[in-house]
């Protein structure tokens, strides 16, 4: 396939990190971006301009640019409501292809800009709220937008040049697992059981001693929480291979999962390899102390014996660019962070992973940030039956499957109920 030409009176880290998705990542066309306006006019094959003002050139596809991409640093931008087609975008234009910039828009839910220019919107836990993302404000977070904007850019270059042909993301489904609880009864910490197990005699529950006792000695048990093996027939039904997402954090009020220094984790460790990628589940407090998110996963690369390069916050608890620095540091190569804690959608606008982009360093970085699109926690505070679980979850999965990509789906290890 042909190159598209780009003709740009100024490029920028941020103007080529945005075509890069749009037109490499979703359209599958390469692309060339040029400063020079005659190397522009010659030629013939799909081309379009992106500058502030319109160039004179006749019969010529141009796209006003807002001036986010040729900004280097943070800077609060101004939000106006502006209608196209049935949604509410931003970042109006006076003339040219669009009423709005779709490439600067783009940019803008890309790296999560709000989220730099907004700290003081967090909730209970320090994360930003959905509420005040412009997405929800604008009632389209459940619309892939980058994806759409994108597939608006290539009708627009079709109608100049007609043999322009962008390739059709195939849809995939990937399932993964976030461990907190591995299991109620074997593998817990010596302290914690002894208190379990008194509790549980003192108020005559004398099964759930028991079961305690055998789970300390490492005996047969059954375990409420010890659902791997439907994991595993589930990753056999769904034809792909699912990622568990370990935490290995020592015991804390939000850190509530087994030993790792037990027989029990290396055993589970043993169990997940078998048909799962393992990644690191950093702790509660990692968004903060991010010097624990290498201390936690050197012990879970220790107790499995492999390298670990997949990592999701726990509580999706993370900071810009701060949590993400740490995770390239810590040699975190794919991070899986960016969901909703309390909504379903699409909190990067897209079906696909991404470079993470640092506004603070104005470049693109070594991690790819794979979104998540469905939570069952999210579900869980949305709605209060299966019906409507599954009729929330099916609205992401037609928005994937029209446009694309990949659904990511985060499901508890220790939850009941198999949604996905």
């Amino acid at each position: 396939m042909s190159k598209i030409l780009i003709w740009t009176p100024q490029n920028s880290p941020r103007l080529t990190y945005t075509l890069h998705i749009m037109l490499e990542k979703i359209l599958g066309v390469p692309f060339l971006i040029t400063e020079n306006i005659e190397e522009y006019k010659a030629c013939s094959g799909p081309r379009f301009c992106y500058s502030p003002e319109e160039p004179p050139i006749e019969n010529n596809l141009w796209i006003q640019a807002h001036p986010l991409l040729f900004e280097e640093h943070i800077v609060a931008q101004t939000i106006e409501p502006t209608p196209w087609k049935e949604y509410t975008l931003f970042f109006p234009t006076e003339q040219g292809a669009f009423p709005v910039d779709p490439l600067a828009i783009s940019f803008y839910l890309l790296t999560r800009y709000e989220e730099y220019t907004n700290k003081a919107s967090q909730d209970q836990h320090g994360r930003f709220k959905v509420s005040d993302s412009v997405s929800y404000r604008f009632g389209w977070h459940r619309k892939p937008m980058v994806n759409i904007l994108s597939l608006a850019l290539a009708d627009k270059i079709k109608e100049y040049f007609p043999d322009f042909q962008p390739i059709t993301l195939p849809y995939q489904l990937l399932t993964t697992y976030d461990v907190d609880i591995a299991y109620l009864y074997r593998g817990r910490r010596g302290f914690r059981l002894l208190g379990a197990m008194a509790k549980s005699f003192i108020f005559f529950r004398f099964h759930h001693g028991i079961k305690q006792i055998r789970g300390m000695l490492n005996l047969p048990v059954q375990d409420p929480y010890d659902r791997f093996e439907l994991h595993r027939q589930l990753a056999a039904t769904e034809g792909h291979k699912p990622v568990h997402f370990v935490l290995t954090a020592p015991l804390s009020r939000y850190d509530r999962n087994i030993d790792p220094d037990s027989h029990a984790f290396k055993q589970l460790l043993e169990q997940l390899s078998s048909f799962s990628d393992i990644g690191i589940h950093p702790s509660y407090h990692s968004s903060e102390r991010t010097e624990l998110i290498r201390k936690e996963k050197q012990k879970l690369e220790e107790q499995w014996g492999n390298l670990i390069t997949k990592s999701r916050q726990h509580y999706l608890k993370f900071q810009f660019p701060s949590t993400f620095e740490a995770l390239i540091d810590a040699g975190i190569k794919e991070d899986y962070s960016l969901g909703w804690a309390d909504e379903v959608g699409f909190r990067t606008g897209t079906t696909i992973p991404i470079p993470f982009f640092n506004l603070d360093l104005n470049q693109s970085r070594d991690l790819l940030l794979v979104p998540l699109h469905v939570m069952d926690g999210a579900l869980y505070q949305l709605y209060n039956s299966e019906a409507e679980y599954q009729q929330a979850i099916e609205e992401i999965r037609s928005e994937v499957k029209k446009y694309g990509g990949t659904l990511v789906m985060l499901y508890h290890s220790n939850s009941k109920t198999h949604l996905f």
